[in-house]
């Protein structure tokens, strides 16, 4: 009896730890792929430019205008990525379930 709730705390450790390299992976990719983004988006176009052609005209220094780009990016890709991880993880989950009860 002892042994199965030590084997339930390992497994609950074991998933979290999962769980938060999972999600360090999500971060760190869109973080690289952001800043690949923000390289070849500002190669193509200044952001003092940018912000004095805009509908409202803001005063942008280029380190504001990189800046605000990349944090743009960073957010886009890691919404894009954690619903792609959502994605990726349900079906399985709900698979296993139906083959788990199809098997008993």
């Amino acid at each position: 009896m002892n042994n199965s709730i030590h084997d339930i705390n390992f497994n609950q450790r074991q998933l979290k730890r999962i769980f938060y390299r999972r999600l360090a992976v999500v971060v760190w990719v869109s973080f690289l792929v952001a800043a690949i983004q923000t390289m070849g988006f500002f190669a193509a176009f200044d952001p003092v430019l940018m912000g004095q052609l805009a509908t409202f005209s803001v005063n942008l220094t280029a380190l504001e205008g990189y800046a605000f780009g990349f944090c743009f990016f960073w957010i886009f890709n890691l919404i894009t990525a954690v619903l792609v991880g959502l994605v990726m993880v349900l079906p399985r989950t709900k698979l296993a379930q139906r083959t788990r009860q199809k098997q008993d």
